[in-house]
């Protein structure tokens, strides 16, 4: 409750609490629903069986990056609705045929792929990525959408239709015993469930206006927003590719039952991050917009006020969950899964500096310090490339090349929450110099 008052003070005035409550209580719903499920999906799946799906779902994620080539981000900017809506129309365009691309891949290159990772049953679905990619980037574009028109209820109910429609096919599946089939065709009906939902929650505010759609506007509005695709995407690929190097790496070492172990306490660490890391950079991003105007309230206190909390907050969270889950994870998820409650311990670490420093990399987009963010994101997968070599040459166990990643991962962490905090310095002096100019001219002019 406490935690919730302190929020709540640091928050804009007006509807801004409610749109963001709307927000953090659809998202505790669907990982209500998860955390419910996941004991039961433990189950009906094996090990190994959710290692080939570990890494379906990281091949997934570091595509999607590329699903629209971000054009979606900018659909929210625009001034004129008729410019938005050609953004989303070319966003749409690019999100199809980028999914032609990944079924071409597929088809060629999927023997590889599955041979690279050390997951021989991952070819026999993985010809599903295509439609995944298709869903996933259809969300991804009606989301920003419905960002634009502010339509908060409807984001909502698009990610709580995808996330228990995605649990119920997989538990659906699993009682038939369909193999990994079942956990893979269950992400799928997920996200096509997600994208049709917010697609007819949409429509109506889409329809009207179809007949603004023009191929030259779209051709216009994509050289305007190029750098979206030239520069962020850059930053992005990176980090969805730091986040998901640890289960490539780990499947093609130690095998697809160690992904599997992984990905669970992946999952369960996500969690805390999901709810938390979520409310609290909303309220820090909206807080900082507002008082980066002020030059009574120095955007420093705000800063230091929120790493300090969060930080507590985290290693409370982060430390209840390391003590409990090496003694309950047989017990909950199955006697199989019983070690994956030792790699929480050996990953504990990277999830409390990500916790910490995910909210604070809004600074990168107050501040427009998309180099900065760039440089961070390429410190932190050289340092994950150094952990990878270390592991391999010093030939550790599952484990101590986990605590191995987490160690170099947080030093990553680090390193960006550096450059976030020098973004919000670098561009304080540069309001101080601008400051001090304004003073001499009108001293001179006296």
């Amino acid at each position: 409750m406490k935690l919730i008052t302190q929020l709540k003070t640091l928050m804009m005035k007006g509807n801004f609490f409610r749109n963001v409550s709307i927000l953090v209580s659809g998202t505790a719903f669907s990982l209500i629903v998860i955390v419910l499920t996941t004991p039961l999906l433990t189950r009906l799946y094996t090990p190994e069986e959710f290692g080939g799906y570990s890494i379906y779902v990281s091949i997934l994620y570091t595509t999607s990056v590329m699903a629209s080539l971000l054009y979606e981000s900018a659909i929210p900017l625009p001034k004129e609705e008729d410019d938005a809506l050609n953004l989303l129309s070319l966003s749409l365009s690019i999100v199809l045929g980028m999914s032609i691309l990944t079924l071409m891949g597929v088809w060629v290159f999927g023997h590889s792929i599955a041979s690279i990772v050390n997951i021989p049953h991952l070819e026999e679905y993985l010809w599903l990525l295509p439609i995944s990619l298709f869903g996933f980037g259809i969300f991804q574009v009606l989301n920003a959408w419905l960002i634009r028109k502010e339509a908060y209820p409807f984001m909502a109910r698009g990610k709580v239709f995808m996330n228990m429609s995605q649990v119920f096919s997989q538990v659906g599946l699993g009682l038939l015993h369909v193999g990994p089939v079942g956990l893979v065709a269950g992400e799928v009906t997920g996200r096509m469930v997600g994208s049709s939902t917010v697609l007819r929650l949409s429509w109506k505010s889409i329809r009207t206006r179809l007949n603004k759609i023009s191929v030259r506007k779209m051709k216009t509005l994509a050289n305007r927003y190029k750098y979206f695709p030239l520069i962020s995407s850059w930053s992005s690929i990176l980090s969805v590719a730091s986040g998901h190097l640890p289960v490539f790496f780990i499947a093609a070492s130690f095998g697809s039952k160690a992904a599997g172990l992984y990905m669970l306490g992946q999952r369960v660490l996500s969690i805390p991050d999901a709810l938390i890391g979520f409310s609290v950079k909303q309220v820090y991003f909206a807080s900082a917009t507002k008082q980066i105007r002020s030059t009574t309230t120095p955007l420093n206190a705000l800063f230091w006020k929120m790493v300090w909390k969060l930080s507590g907050v985290s290693f409370l969270v982060i430390f209840f969950i390391v003590l409990v889950a090496p003694w309950t994870f047989g017990h909950v998820f199955g006697k199989g899964w019983a070690e994956s409650g030792t790699y929480i311990q050996a990953l504990a670490i990277l999830f409390f500096f990500q916790m910490v420093v995910g909210p604070i990399t809004a600074n990168f987009f107050i501040f427009e310090a998309q180099r900065l963010h760039f440089l961070g994101e390429c410190m932190r997968f050289i340092l994950l490339l150094a952990a990878v070599w270390i592991s391999t040459n010093s030939h550790f166990s599952s484990f101590h090349t986990l605590l191995c990643l987490s160690i170099f991962g947080s030093l990553g962490y680090v390193g960006l929450a550096f450059l976030a905090w020098y973004a919000m310095s670098k561009k304080k002096e540069v309001q101080n110099e601008f400051e001090c100019e304004i003073g001499v001219e009108a001293s001179e002019a006296k």
